[in-house]
C-alpha cells in the first residue's frame, strides 16, 4: 500500500494541472501551479529516491498488482526511483525557462500530461501497459506539433509505425506459446525495431534532427530527454534477447554516438546541432544495455541519467536564446558573454557533462562504461572516446558562437537580452547538480550498481542458457564498488 499511496502523490501534481487547465484560469496564474506542482512532484520524487524502503530491487515483490507471468502493473525499484526524479526535473526546467509566449493553457496541460504518462511508464514492467502508454505519448507529442504540417507528418510516420510494431510485438509477446519458441523471437525484433526507431538510432534516425530544426523544440525535448525508449529495452527485450541480438544493438548505437556528434560539428544551425547531438546521447545509453558486466551496465545507466538532465538543460539554453535573438546561426559569432554570464557558464557545464569531463556526472558513467566493457567489448571503449571528444568540440563550437566574439547592433542593443532571475537560478541550479553528483557520485552511482545487478539477475532468472557463459553470477555479485 505505501508504493500505492507514493505513486498516487506523484500523479496528483500533473494531474492537478491537468484538471484546473480545464477550468477559465489565466494563463500565468495556471503556469504558476504548475511551476509550484512540478516543484513539489520533484521533491516528492527525490524523496522517493532516498527512502530506503521503497528502493527494493525485486521485481514482484514491491508490485501492487502483478500480471500473469509475474510482470509488475506498478513497482518501484532501483532505476525508476531516480528515473522519476529526472522526469519531474525536466518537467520543472519547462515551466521556468520556457518563454512566456511559448506555453498558452493548452500547451501546460500538454506538458503535464507529457510527465504524468512519461512518469508511469517509469513505474510499469507491465509490456501491454507499457504499450498504451508509449502510444499516449507519441498522440501527445503529434498534438504538440500542431502548426507544423510536415514535421508532424514525419514524426507520424517514424513514431506511427514505432507504435505499431511495439502493439504487435507485445501481442506476440504475451500470446500463448511464446516463450522460448520462435514468436518470443519475433516479437523481441519487432520490440528491438520499435526501439530503435523511438530512440534515433541509425538508419532509424532522420526524424530527430528534422524535428528539433524546424519543429516546436520544447515538446521534443520533453518527449525525447526522458528516454523512455530505453526503458523499453531495459523491460522488454534486454531479459529475453540472446547475447547476439544485444550486441548488435549496441553496434549500432556506437556507429550512431559518433556519426551523430561528427553530424553535430558541421551544422550551421544551433537547433539541428541539438538534434544530432541527442542522437549522439542517446545512442550511448544504448550502447550501455549490451549487459556485457553489471559495471558497464551502471555506466550506461548513469549515463542516462546525465544526459537526460544534461542535454534537456543544453537544448532550453537554446531556447531561452532564441527567444532573445531568434533563429541561431553557428557560422557567426553573437557575443553576450558579458550580459548572461550566467547562461554561458551553465551551458558551458552542460555541454561538458555531455562530453563526460572530469568533474561532472557525465564523467562518471562514461568511465564506468568503457571500464566495464573494454575487456570483452574493445571497440566500445574506442566509439566511447570518440563520440565524446567530437561531441566536446561541437560543444565548445556553440559555446564560442552562442557567446563569444563581437555581437551585431541588434543584439547588443536589445534590453531583454539578460536573463530573468529565474531563469538563471533554473540554470544554474541544474549545472550545481551536474558538477555535485560529479564531485560526490557515490549515492547515485551505488543506487545503478543496485539497478544493474538487479536487471542482470532478471536476465538469468528467465533461463537462457548463453548468459550464463557471458555474466557469470560471482561477476554480478561483486560488481558493486569497494567500500
Amino acid at each position: 500500500m505505501r508504493e500505492a499511496l507514493t505513486v498516487a502523490v506523484l500523479a496528483a501534481w500533473p494531474s492537478l494541472v491537468i484538471a484546473v487547465s480545464w477550468m477559465r484560469v489565466g494563463v500565468e496564474r495556471l503556469r504558476l501551479l504548475a511551476t509550484l506542482a512540478a516543484g513539489a512532484m520533484t521533491m516528492a520524487a527525490l524523496a522517493v529516491a532516498v527512502a530506503p524502503p521503497l528502493r527494493a530491487i525485486s521485481v514482484v515483490s514491491g508490485a501492487l498488482t502483478a500480471a500473469a507471468g509475474g510482470e509488475a502493473l506498478l513497482r518501484i525499484e532501483a532505476l525508476s526511483s531516480v528515473l522519476l526524479p529526472l522526469t519531474a526535473a525536466l518537467w520543472l526546467l519547462t515551466m521556468t525557462v520556457t518563454p512566456r509566449g511559448a506555453l498558452d493553457a493548452g500547451g501546460i496541460r500538454r506538458t503535464a500530461l507529457a510527465t504524468l504518462v512519461t512518469a508511469a511508464s517509469f513505474l510499469t514492467e507491465s509490456a501491454v501497459l507499457l504499450f498504451l502508454l508509449s502510444a499516449v505519448s507519441v498522440l501527445t507529442f503529434l498534438a504538440a506539433l500542431e502548426g507544423h504540417r510536415h514535421q508532424r507528418r514525419i514524426v507520424a510516420v517514424y513514431l506511427g509505425a514505432s507504435t505499431l510494431m511495439l502493439g504487435a510485438g507485445v501481442a506476440l509477446l504475451v500470446g500463448p506459446g511464446a516463450r522460448g519458441g520462435p514468436l518470443e523471437t519475433a516479437a523481441i525484433g519487432l520490440i528491438v525495431v520499435s526501439a530503435l526507431v523511438r530512440k534515433g538510432i541509425v538508419p532509424f534516425h532522420a526524424w530527430v534532427p528534422e524535428v528539433y530544426d524546424r519543429g516546436r523544440l520544447g515538446p521534443a525535448i520533453l518527449f525525447t530527454a526522458p528516454q523512455s525508449g530505453a526503458y523499453l529495452v531495459v523491460v522488454l527485450i534486454v531479459p529475453r534477447a540472446s547475447p547476439e541480438t544485444l550486441r548488435l544493438i549496441a553496434a549500432l548505437a556506437l556507429a550512431t554516438a559518433v556519426y551523430g556528434a561528427a553530424l553535430a560539428l558541421v551544422q550551421s544551425s544551433a537547433r539541428r546541432a541539438c538534434g544530432y547531438l541527442f542522437v549522439s546521447q542517446s545512442a550511448l545509453v544504448m550502447a550501455g544495455l549490451d549487459c556485457t558486466s553489471a559495471t558497464a551496465l551502471a555506466g550506461g545507466l548513469l549515463v542516462w541519467l546525465s544526459s537526460g538532465l544534461a542535454f534537456g538543460g543544453l537544448a532550453r539554453c537554446i531556447l531561452v536564446l532564441e527567444a532573445r535573438r531568434g533563429r541561431l546561426d553557428l557560422t557567426t559569432s553573437h557575443g553576450g558573454y558579458d550580459r548572461m554570464p550566467a547562461l554561458a557558464t551553465s551551458f558551458l557545464v552542460m555541454g561538458l557533462a555531455c562530453t563526460g569531463f572530469p568533474g561532472t556526472l557525465g564523467f562518471v558513467g562514461q568511465e564506468l562504461l568503457v571500464g566495464g566493457a573494454i575487456g570483452s567489448f574493445p571497440i566500445m571503449g574506442f566509439a566511447v572516446v570518440v563520440a565524446a571528444a567530437l561531441t566536446g568540440l561541437a560543444v565548445l563550437r556553440m559555446y564560442f558562437s552562442l557567446f563569444c566574439g563581437r555581437p551585431s547592433p541588434r543584439v547588443h542593443a536589445s534590453l531583454q537580452l539578460g536573463l530573468t532571475r529565474r531563469e538563471a537560478w533554473a540554470f544554474v541550479l541544474l549545472a550545481t547538480v551536474l558538477i555535485g553528483f560529479g564531485v560526490v557520485p557515490r549515492p547515485l552511482a551505488q543506487s545503478q550498481f543496485a539497478a544493474a545487478d538487479e536487471i542482470l539477475r532478471v536476465r538469468i532468472s528467465l533461463s537462457l542458457p548463453k548468459i550464463r557463459v557471458a555474466v557469470p553470477q560471482d561477476q554480478i555479485v561483486s560488481s558493486r564498488p569497494a567500500g
